[in-house]
């Protein structure tokens, strides 16, 4: 039997478990649906990762800008923090943190502020 799982001969493996009574079907529809789980759960985790690294792309984008002092990405930012007044009141930009960059960010299609600073210039 070890022999037929290193090898990954599905057919010995089948004729074992039937032997013990499993129904293979069975068997085989609870490895599919688990493996769709875990294949979902992978990939959910993996967008979570991208999404986090191209927020903190575009965080780190804006607080160069801040720094550097850069007039259309100051302005863009300026629009975000004038459309959040309510959580971020009237700030100076030099104040913000890069977690209020974010913030301002994850309350915005991150895609569509991705879209309009690559248009403006690359980054």
């Amino acid at each position: 039997m070890i022999s037929a799982l290193k090898s990954g001969d599905s057919s010995a493996i089948d004729s074992f478990l039937e032997s013990y009574g499993y129904d293979i079907e069975v068997v085989n529809n609870i490895a599919d649906k688990s493996f769709k789980q875990i294949t979902f759960s992978l990939r959910g985790q993996l967008n979570s990762q991208k999404d986090e690294i191209l927020l903190e792309k575009v965080a780190k984008y804006f607080q160069d800008a801040i720094n550097k002092n850069i007039e259309k990405p100051i302005s863009y930012l300026r629009n975000l923090v004038d459309s959040n007044q309510l959580a971020f009141g009237h700030r100076n930009l030099e104040k913000l943190t890069s977690d209020d960059i974010k913030e301002l960010i994850k309350d915005h299609n991150l895609l569509d502020i991705l879209e309009k600073l690559e248009n403006d210039e690359e980054f």
